[in-house]
């Protein structure tokens, strides 16, 4: 029993400690799953799925059932002056009850390219779609990278109490044996006062981030949680651009391609096959004044031979319409390019900007160090220290705040580019 309770006890463990890490490829896919226009995917599939079967039931039997009832001021009279023969008088109410059967026999392709609008409505709305779900990543990178920052802030601010408890201890001890000064002491104290605030606010900050992500992913993310750093990408910004908006340009043309072919067929012929059955009086015979049940059967062909030009006018409209998506199209593309502009130039500054960074770090590091072993000398004061050691501190966070920012901007790059 005691096994199994260990063994669980580590499972969990394991558990807790391995939810912590999360990583960018983690918020984008958590933040898709858990985005409402993933359900409407479904939807817009579901809705076709009914189109194409209302489509579909257009070839099917038509039926009409017709009940009519009349009276009328004058009816048909035979005025025949022939021997033997007496001509019938024709009642002047009329009744009939008949069922009226339709079935198209030939539409010449209307059908075919009603159901291909169709598919390419439902495309459109699915790329829209996807198109709208892409502009989730840029919201998922700033909020990502943010808690990056932070938490190196949080740990530059935790570095440097840690150093300030180094040289107060030494401090105190200095001044216990009348060696320092109480003004260093408190300087020393006083500023560690400082930086314990400013990690409140940063703490603060990552629990913002976090709760906002937990709210984007539907992830319950805890303040505590370790964010993973991308791994560095090589992205060639001369590559093809990719994004879901570009193929969302292209299915809306087809679409009007379709909607064009589709208004050609209107001026084609229909051929139906039609019956009639019913009960009534008169029946087909006029001279039979009796309830009599009659049928007909036949075929019928409808043909728009003009149409005013109504159908010209159509396909003029809709190619004004594509003319308007091509322009919609070289827009985007222009503010993509500009975008992919202003993202390389960041990347080449970031690059230039690190090449000396390290460099500043370790030179600020080595007077800091010095500073400190003065200050334990007594041969600077506390200001002269905490000078040396913010100086080197901020060097560390100019360094990891490029570093960050170098790789947000590659990531920025893959997302402009839409390829991820």
């Amino acid at each position: 029993m005691r096994k199994i309770i260990l063994t669980t006890l580590s499972l969990l463990a394991y558990f807790c400690v391995n939810a912590q890490q999360i990583s960018l490829e983690n918020c984008q896919d958590w933040a898709r799953q858990n985005h409402p226009l993933l359900k409407q995917s479904g939807v817009i599939d579901e809705l076709s799925a009914l189109r194409n079967q209302s489509i579909g039931a257009s070839n099917l039997p038509q039926i009409d059932l017709t009940g009519r009832a009349t009276y009328q001021s004058e009816v048909t009279k035979l005025n025949l002056p022939l021997p033997g023969f007496t001509a019938p008088d024709f009642a002047k109410d009329q009744y009939k009850l008949y069922v009226d059967v339709k079935q198209k026999l030939y539409d010449f392709g209307m059908t075919s390219n009603r159901r291909k609008v169709e598919e390419a409505d439902r495309k459109v709305a699915q790329q829209q779609n996807e198109a709208d779900l892409y502009k989730v990543k840029e919201t998922v990178n700033s909020l990502f990278f943010q808690a990056l920052m932070l938490q190196e802030n949080e740990r530059i601010a935790n570095l440097k109490i840690d150093l300030l408890k180094e040289r107060l201890n030494v401090i105190q001890s200095a001044v216990k044996n009348g060696m320092g000064q109480l003004n260093d002491l408190d300087n020393l104290k006083a500023e560690q006062l400082l930086t314990e605030q400013q990690l409140t606010e940063v703490k603060a900050g990552k629990k913002t981030t976090a709760d906002l992500l937990s709210l984007i992913t539907g992830q319950n993310i805890v303040e505590s949680a370790a964010f993973v750093q991308p791994s560095p990408q090589i992205v060639n910004p001369e590559t093809a651009i990719a994004r879901p908006e570009l193929k969302l340009f292209a299915q809306q043309k087809e679409k009007i391609d379709a909607n064009t072919k589709l208004l050609s067929n209107t001026r084609l012929p229909n051929l139906f096959a039609f019956g009639q059955a019913g009960y009534g009086r008169p029946g087909l015979n006029m001279l039979n004044d009796n309830f009599k049940d009659w049928y007909m059967v036949g075929v019928t062909l409808s043909w728009n031979l003009w149409d005013g030009n109504k159908t010209k006018h159509d396909k003029s409209a809709l190619q004004k319409q594509k003319q308007l998506i091509d322009i919609q199209q070289q827009n985007f593309e222009r503010a993509v390019n500009m975008s992919l502009l202003q993202e390389k130039n960041q990347a080449e500054k970031l690059t230039k900007l690190l090449e000396s960074d390290a460099q500043v770090v370790t030179l600020k590091e080595n007077i800091a160090k010095r500073s400190a072993s003065a200050l334990d000398n007594g041969t600077i004061t506390s200001a002269d220290y905490l000078r040396d050691l913010n100086a080197s501190l901020q060097a560390k966070v100019a360094l990891s705040i490029h570093q960050l920012q170098q790789l947000q901007s590659q990531e920025n790059l893959k997302i402009i580019k839409g390829e991820n």
